[in-house]
């Protein structure tokens, strides 16, 4: 039709009398203009589409379908104040000006955080196709409803909590997201797309890409002195140049960082999961993949390992899945290998998207983001428990003011259950994400009426095994309660550390067995502190058989 348009304006030319042909040239251009926004916008080049509408916008200002296209870019772009001057100019030149003109202001409304207007919008929507069910449930307006009336519900019963912006040392213009940090909240990564320093020298410009911006991973180290967190360097050898590198998580002891590389230009484009181990020098070495089957040829994300590190939980779009991004977990069979994944169920997954999840001291209690369940709009944090029997529970929103109207992603928590890390596109930011910081000081996010209950933290139990010649790398350590129910094994690493959180103010039993050694054991009583996180050395030697 739009061809045929031009067509049509082109012969006219030829016609109509020669103080008309500007007029008509103009309204040609501007009909491939839209043409050409349209299909920009549909492969997903919202930045294109929002230039040529804007052009067609100066030519015909007050032209009703094309102010709801530039509202429509605006809102794909997650500008809401934007979206709205263009959307409600729309609605004030003709009502009827796009069949989603109300749906795009609903939309608008919600992430504006205007929740009656945007309720109001959203039912006139669903009025106006009472006799189109299909319509309806392709437009799923009953979730943007139901992100209304959640939103209504959680902004009235504000969680006791502060969430507070983590300050220049760590937030820039730029966007910072994917915070993580170890068990016991001294060291904290995430990833930026600010321009990377290499020394006192910027990376050169990506002469295919001149304007990319590309995620590189930062570390920064808490300074009790300062009772802050000291400024954010780039991790060396972890990030690369002209490739998105993103950390996912750190492993509770430090000593891994999971990753996610998507190198446009190299084998792992379309992204894959890497981790970085810690060297004896304190380096982080060189990115190594996880390999099959964790990793296929479709998108591997959001790798975090368990408390024990015995399983790797991670987000993949493989098929089989429940919806675009589902969490799936595999256990450790041996060193660096791992068996093929499980999807953690739809009871966790949802028909929409499920990202970042982080597994909390507990080992029980998996954080994650989703767009999809009871969302107040947008992203939100939820948790979920698993059982005994291994059964996960249905998943619960985190609550207000945890979670907002616009997006909150990458949830992470110290093993004292006191500091929390998020990452939001919330109004107030210094860029296009930010990370925040969550005082649960008063809010016990690990229990199931968390809103009654202090937090009960968890310590962290960690030593060395050696034996005649040194190290051992490979020994188990077994840990059981004070009534011989085994809680947790893991193995030691290359330098003989072993490393687990526990729940303070209680008695275990440790052993520890190697092959070639006398087994040996002892009882621990690890203490926990008032005051954050409460670590313990506790060291085993080894004798030969």
């Amino acid at each position: 039709m739009k061809k045929l348009y031009i067509l049509i304006g082109l012969a006219l030319v030829n016609t109509i009398a020669f103080s008309q042909k500007t007029s008509v040239i103009d309204n040609a251009g501007v009909g491939i203009k839209t043409f050409n926004a349209r299909q920009a916008f549909l492969a997903g080049d919202i930045k294109k589409a929002l230039k040529l509408y804007t052009e067609a916008n100066t030519s015909k200002p007050n032209d009703a379908s094309i102010l709801f296209h530039l509202g429509q870019c605006y809102n794909a772009l997650d500008k809401p104040i934007e979206a709205l001057s263009y959307l409600q100019k729309s609605e004030s030149i003709d009502t009827n000006a796009n069949e989603d003109l109300h749906l795009d202001l609903g939309m608008a409304y919600l992430s504006d955080d205007q929740l009656d207007n945007g309720l109001k919008e959203f039912m006139w929507h669903k009025r106006k196709y009472t006799s189109n069910p299909q319509k309806q449930k392709d437009d799923e307006i009953d979730h943007f409803i139901g992100e209304c009336v959640l939103a209504k519900q959680l902004e009235a019963h504000p969680l006791n909590v502060n969430v507070k912006k983590a300050g220049d040392a760590i937030n820039s213009e730029f966007e910072e997201k994917t915070p993580s940090v170890t068990a016991d909240g001294t060291r904290l990564i995430f990833t930026s797309d600010r321009p990377l320093l290499v020394g006192d020298m910027k990376a050169p410009k990506d002469t295919k890409d001149p304007g990319a911006q590309y995620d590189n991973v930062y570390m920064c180290n808490w300074d009790s002195s300062k009772n802050d967190w000291g400024v954010a360097y780039p991790i060396d050898n972890v990030n690369e140049a002209y490739a998105h590198t993103s950390c996912t998580s750190i492993s509770p002891d430090g000593n891994y960082i999971f990753l996610y590389k998507n190198d446009l230009h190299g084998p792992s484009v379309g992204g894959d999961i890497y981790y970085s181990k810690l060297s004896k020098t304190g380096k982080y070495g060189v990115p190594v993949t996880v390999g099959k089957p964790v990793n296929t040829s479709y998108y591997e994300d959001g790798a975090c390992l368990s408390p024990d590190g015995n399983t790797l939980y991670f987000v993949s779009e493989r098929p089989g899945g429940y919806g675009g991004g589902d969490i799936y977990k595999s256990d450790k069979l041996g060193k660096n290998k791992w068996a093929e994944p499980v999807n953690l169920g739809p009871v966790v997954n949802s028909i929409w998207d499920e990202g970042a999840p982080f597994m909390a001291a507990d080992g029980r209690t998996l954080f994650f983001s989703s767009d999809g369940h009871n969302t107040m709009g947008g992203y939100d944090i939820f948790k979920t428990s698993m059982s005994d029997s291994g059964q996960w529970s249905v998943p619960a929103n985190l609550g207000y003011p945890i979670n907002t109207v616009d997006n909150e992603k990458g949830f992470t928590i110290s093993a004292d259950t006191r500091t929390a890390y998020i990452s939001s596109d919330r109004k107030g930011g210094e860029g296009k994400r930010d990370i925040y910081i969550v005082d649960l000081s008063n809010y016990s996010v690990l229990s199931t009426d968390s809103a009654n209950r202090k937090p009960k933290g968890y310590s962290i139990l960690r030593g060395m095994v050696t034996d005649p010649k040194g190290p051992v790398e490979g020994a188990v350590v077994v840990v059981s309660d004070s009534t011989g129910e085994k809680i947790a094994t893991i193995t030691t690493i290359a330098d003989g550390m072993y490393f687990i959180t526990l729940k303070g103010h209680a008695k275990y039993k440790v052993k520890v067995t190697n092959k070639g050694d006398k087994g040996t054991g002892k009882n621990v009583f690890l203490p926990d502190s008032p005051l954050g996180t409460f670590t313990m050395q506790e060291d085993f030697t080894l004798d030969k058989e």
